[in-house]
């Protein structure tokens, strides 16, 4: 008699059967046969025989399937429990809890599955898999696994304690793998663990944070073994965070963490040969001391203001603000606009305020931000004060937020709602106001047409810094400065006679120097008037605009 056919037979005869004992011993050559494939006990081979039959009918067996299939009373299989459960042991079924809300009676709780390597081999006609099931073919098919059984433990069809023996019994299983043996030998909590499988295949499948709160809610049965974990976290007491293994950021909310594996996990996975893919290089974020040292000329309003922003940026004084701040309840961050006509020097007064009190800045392209796509824009916002926040928790000094030439951003809401442009539009700025309610640290927005500004951001900028066109004198010494061989008359008759902003005078000192390469002569005045000329036709006729400081 063939395997398939004692299988067959056994299926066959102990269907309504009663599972008495007469039927049992009728099938003692088929049993036998069985019994000899899967290397187990006869009872083991004779549940196993009709389970498999019932899987390959693709179904899934749970017991009121058992009990409806040999026509018996839940007493009736009670005798046959220890072998059930044994098979399960050995790897040859597996017990997963059902997802039916209802199913919380103890015997209908789970349902079981013959392994589909198990069932493939059947199927095929060859010999029972040689290595135990719990044997994977290399370690990232493990990790995958291991990732798989916390997986289900969120999706709620495999209860917490089922997961921590997975997870240890494939863990010992597959020990002969260094990576696998080192995953095992940490000495960590099973939750920690389970937390980390999860954490480190999410990253090795791209992501850079790693949202634990559904794990968290599914990984404890009772609510206070929870927070207590959260507690953990948020002190630094939770033994991943301690051995250097994960880091966390925390959002505003208690049970809005996301954590992200740390240099030396990186470290010891590529020890491993697994290499994780890198956050992104912060290319929008600009150094201190990659910024080049610039003279500004500012008019007195504006200078009295910039001295008093810079002021508060100085280390000290910004942390004795922040506290103070706080104790009086009040949001902890400098939220600064800086307004006024293209070339005044908005852009550059936030590099030079940043290289001064050796701030990062977080540079924000705003174009960027505004995708056609509705929806994806709203996540990038979200996005860039996130990441503010990771970036700020590691560093010395909180850096500096820019959003450059945020006219769009921060302008009157569009009242044709029906567009999808002006509906992403609006859905970025209501976005933005919630942000910045929340926000701490320093935030600089710089526009040419605070005219626009939607009212409801005005509250949310503590200054409001208003760049003017500068005066003849600022101008002359602008070209005192750019072109130091100009005599003092000429930079004043310049500055006199061209109502030009520093961009522009910048442009032409551009040009006068892409004159000298080209043609190996020095900058005359009369080279200077022509090239201000030109500047000139092609200068905006923007209306002087503005806000004063709020108090």
């Amino acid at each position: 008699m063939s395997l398939m056919d004692a299988i067959s037979s056994i299926y066959k005869k102990s269907k309504q059967s009663g599972l008495k004992p007469s039927i049992v011993r009728s099938l003692n050559p088929e049993i036998k046969i069985v019994s000899a494939y899967i290397s187990g006990t006869e009872e083991e081979a004779f549940l196993f025989a009709n389970l498999a039959t019932m899987n390959l009918f693709g179904e899934h067996v749970d017991m009121l399937d058992i009990f409806r299939f040999f026509d018996i009373t839940p007493f009736e299989i009670t005798p046959y429990l220890k072998s059930l459960n044994k098979l399960v042991e050995r790897g040859v079924l597996t017990k997963r809890r059902q997802r039916r809300r209802s199913s919380e009676e103890a015997m209908r709780k789970y349902y079981y599955s013959v392994h589909a390597d198990i069932l493939e081999a059947l199927l095929n006609s060859e010999p029972f898999p040689t290595r135990n099931h719990g044997t994977m073919a290399d370690q990232i098919e493990v990790l995958g696994k291991l990732y798989d059984l916390t997986h289900e433990c969120v999706q709620d069809s495999l209860d917490p304690d089922e997961m921590y023996s997975e997870i240890d019994e494939l863990l010992k299983n597959n020990r002969h793998f260094p990576l696998i043996s080192s995953l095992r030998d940490m000495e960590i909590r099973e939750t920690d663990r389970a937390i980390y499988i999860y954490v480190v295949w999410k990253s090795m499948n791209g992501s850079i944070l790693v949202d634990i709160d559904d794990p968290i809610n599914s990984f404890f049965k009772l609510p206070s073994m929870k927070i207590k974990y959260l507690q953990d976290i948020y002190n630094g007491d939770n033994c991943l965070i301690k051995q250097n293994l994960v880091e966390y950021n925390q959002g505003r909310f208690f049970n809005d963490i996301e954590l992200s594996v740390t240099d030396k996990t990186r470290e010891l996975l590529e020890s491993y040969g697994i290499t994780l893919l890198k956050p992104k290089s912060k290319s929008n974020t600009i150094k201190p001391e990659t910024i080049t040292s610039k003279q500004l000329f500012y008019e007195k309003e504006e200078n009295e203001q910039i001295n008093k922003v810079l002021s508060m940026m100085e280390p000290s004084m910004y942390n004795d603000l922040m506290t103070r701040l706080e104790s009086k309840g009040l949001p902890q961050n400098l939220n600064i606009l800086l307004f006024g006509a293209p070339g005044t020097g908005k852009t550059e007064t936030v590099l030079q305020l940043a290289k001064l009190s050796g701030r990062e800045i977080i540079k924000v392209d705003i174009s960027q931000s505004k995708s056609m796509w509705f929806g994806e824009s709203e996540k990038l916002v979200k996005k860039i004060f996130k990441d503010y926040e990771s970036i700020s928790s590691n560093s010395k000094l909180a850096p500096i937020l820019l959003f450059n030439e945020a006219d769009a951003i921060l302008a009157t809401r569009k009242n044709n709602t029906s567009s999808s442009v002006a509906q992403t539009e609006n859905a970025i700025q209501n976005i933005l106001l919630e942000e910045l309610e929340n926000f701490e640290g320093i935030f600089i927005a710089t526009t040419n047409l605070a005219e626009n500004l939607d009212k409801a951001f005005d509250r949310r900028f503590l200054f409001k810094v208003r760049f003017n066109k500068p005066s003849v004198a600022s101008r002359a010494a602008i070209w005192r400065t750019k072109i130091p061989a100009l005599k003092k008359a000429e930079a004043t008759k310049l500055g006199e006679r061209f109502e030009l902003t520093g961009g522009q005078i910048d442009n032409v000192v551009r040009k006068a120097e892409i004159e000298f390469v080209l043609n190996g002569k020095k900058i005359t005045v009369e080279k200077i008037i022509e090239f201000c000329l030109q500047e000139s036709v092609l200068q905006s006729k923007t209306t002087r605009i503005g806000f004063g400081q709020t108090s």
